[in-house]
């Protein structure tokens, strides 16, 4: 039982590191593809292994790291709920066939509105929400294995991905960086007006 579960955490930081890994410029571009192919078999390969590492993961015997009650099952049903929520609302800003790699890429444009107005990455912000919820509603220790391989990836990722928004938007995701907070809003703040190059 250890050992499957040792091997389902292995399973996902393979998964992030080549998330991470298969994302950057030096690899797209050793690889010539076109960027619209590009983007769909890499959308596609990401889809499908965590897909594989998801159903792995619940084929395993895994007890319990909680034991399940109401006020367990509720909160995380409303957190996973939640999660998916801002998942949804932050997609507002993108087009999903762009992102998938269905359509070809529009210029690059820095998005600070709707929910990227209170927060830099509501995507990973929701997902951190529906992970911690589905622990909750079904507290079994694969799930929390999930969640720690999450927390243990996200500030490489984030730091990762911000080098690269840098190099494309410089001094504007820098004041961006430094006005928005990264992964929740903070309650109480005094709205700031982000310059914009074309004014």
């Amino acid at each position: 039982m250890l050992v499957d579960h040792l091997i389902f955490f292995a399973c996902w930081v393979g998964f992030y590191t080549l998330h991470s890994l298969l994302a950057a410029n030096k690899v797209k571009k050793a690889l010539g593809l076109n960027p619209k192919i590009y983007r769909l078999v890499y959308s596609l390969f990401s889809t499908f292994s965590l897909g594989v590492i998801l159903l792995y993961g619940a084929s395993l015997t895994s007890p319990l790291f909680l034991y399940p009650n109401p006020i367990s099952f509720g909160l995380g049903l409303l957190t996973a709920t939640y999660g998916i929520f801002i998942i949804k609302r932050a997609f507002r800003n993108y087009s999903f066939r762009e992102f998938m790699g269905f359509k070809k890429e529009t210029v690059a444009e820095l998005k600070t509105t709707g929910l990227q107005a209170r927060m830099r990455h509501p995507l990973y912000t929701g997902t951190i929400l529906l992970v911690v919820g589905y622990a909750l509603f079904n507290p079994l220790i694969v799930n929390f294995i999930s969640l720690l391989a999450l927390s243990i990836y996200l500030p490489f990722g984030i730091r990762y991905e911000e080098k690269k928004l840098i190099r494309i938007f410089g001094d504007q995701y820098i004041e961006y960086k430094n006005s928005v907070p990264a992964l929740f809003p903070k309650i109480f703040t005094k709205k700031r007006r982000l310059s914009n190059p074309e004014d």
